[in-house]
């Protein structure tokens, strides 16, 4: 019980820190070590990664790492910090277990996220 409420309380600490990352974006290494703390968090509680663990910025990214934009650029058309979109790249790596942007690729062409 105490576990779960820990948990409880790490989750509104880590929408705290996303909401303050989306309102001020270069925030230095806030962006990365909140991530961390998801992904630390996530295996903790035995989370389930793969493609049905992605986050609905992480899916909107998607797309955009199929192109020849920057980092830098994909944030300018979300809106996002390069920062940002670095955290959420190297979080869709993980879940689909890549450690690239070209094996990313390849995997959600495999899985079918990316259309035609």
């Amino acid at each position: 019980m105490e576990g779960s409420r820990l948990h409880h309380g790490l989750d509104g600490i880590l929408r705290e820190a996303r909401d303050i990352i989306q309102r001020r974006p270069n925030l230095g290494v806030l962006p990365q070590h909140a991530e961390e703390l998801r992904s630390r968090l996530d295996a903790v509680r035995g989370g389930s990664v793969g493609p049905s663990s992605l986050t609905t910025a992480e899916l909107r990214l998607l797309p955009l790492l199929a192109t020849h934009l920057s980092f830098r650029e994909i944030g300018e058309r979300l809106h996002v910090s390069r920062h940002t979109v670095k955290s959420q790249a190297i979080s869709v790596y993980r879940k689909l277990g890549v450690s690239s942007r070209s094996q990313a690729i390849t995997r959600v062409q495999q899985l079918g996220l990316l259309g035609s």
